[in-house]
């Protein structure tokens, strides 16, 4: 009776198990995870999924997500990062009026910008357009009036266009690194003659802890602008680098106020003083790295390899 039993019960687990995996259900009781659309387009292997109420994209399902959206409330930022990156305001004593973001993905952080900068012009430049497609018809992204979409490379964009910006945002990843030629010294050279007298550029940065190429980057942007400022997204391994077209110098101190004030401001729903209290002045910090330049920018190998600075 004993082993009947047994056999039961192991037959019992046995199918419970199979359920489980044939339904797709996720770890621990997690909604499964549904592919609503994936293509090897010409420059991303794009994939696009929900679990319950959230969405995501990938280039490479083993590297991450790029994007996030969730279906019930589009203007939710999911990563650190995309919150953290609104601390670039903190800069400005007046609102940017004409906004860049260099890399679409899923549209979140411009969709939220708009919400909060309803005024100001905001261009979005991605060279690929099944990744606009997707921003469209799968994260929920409806161009404002004031947006114009350019199916471009950043670089040529940027070199070509008569256009100044306040704001530049650059966070164009293909599924490995950034591409090289938005990371070298030239092309700083070029972003920085798009700037406005008070411009600013923001970029995502994979953090030092499992990255080389962070150093190289920070020494790149010490050759081309006259501060270079970053902050931690915490939870993450990512940075935000702040690097300005003016020469003025801002202390830990001061840019903690700035949040808050910026918090009470625009009330957002996300507590920008945890990433501000992170701030780092590194424009005369000492780096041992090599700057980047067009003839030299081994990205891919930096990023694989692990940072020995301190």
């Amino acid at each position: 009776m004993r082993i009947r039993t047994s056999f039961f019960m192991a037959l019992l687990m046995l199918l419970a198990w199979s359920v489980l995996f044939t339904s797709g259900a996720g770890p621990a009781g997690l909604p499964p995870e549904r592919v609503l659309y994936e293509k090897e387009s010409l420059y991303h292997h794009i994939r696009v999924s929900q679990v319950a109420n959230y969405r995501y994209l990938s280039f490479n399902r083993a590297r991450g997500n790029q994007s996030a959206v969730n279906v019930n409330d589009p203007y939710e930022l999911k990563f650190a990062y995309t919150k953290a990156s609104f601390l670039a305001l903190a800069f400005f004593e007046q609102e940017p009026q004409t906004i860049l973001y260099v890399g679409l993905g899923g549209g979140s952080m411009p969709r939220v910008m708009a919400q909060y900068l309803p005024n100001a012009k905001i261009d979005l430049v991605e060279i690929d357009p099944d990744v606009i497609m997707v921003a469209k018809k799968y994260f929920l992204f409806e161009p404002t009036p004031n947006m114009r979409i350019f199916e471009q490379d950043g670089r040529q964009y940027l070199r070509r266009t008569t256009e100044k910006y306040d704001l530049i945002f650059l966070d164009a990843y293909n599924d490995a690194a950034i591409p090289f030629h938005l990371t070298t010294k030239e092309f700083f050279e070029i972003v920085k003659q798009r700037l406005t007298p008070r411009g600013l550029v923001a970029t995502n940065i994979w953090g030092p802890a499992s990255n080389e190429f962070y150093y190289s980057e920070i020494k790149t942007f010490q050759e081309v602008f006259p501060r270079v400022y970053v902050i931690n997204a915490v939870t993450t391994n990512n940075n935000i680098f702040f690097v300005t077209q003016e020469n003025i110098e801002i202390t830990a101190v001061d840019f903690q106020k700035k949040a808050r004030a910026l918090q009470t401001r625009y009330r957002f729903p996300f507590a920008l003083d945890l990433y501000a209290r992170t701030f780092e002045d590194l424009t005369h910090k000492k780096v041992d790295a090599n700057v980047l330049l067009d003839d030299f920018a081994p990205v891919e190998v930096l990023r694989s390899r692990r940072a020995g600075n301190p």
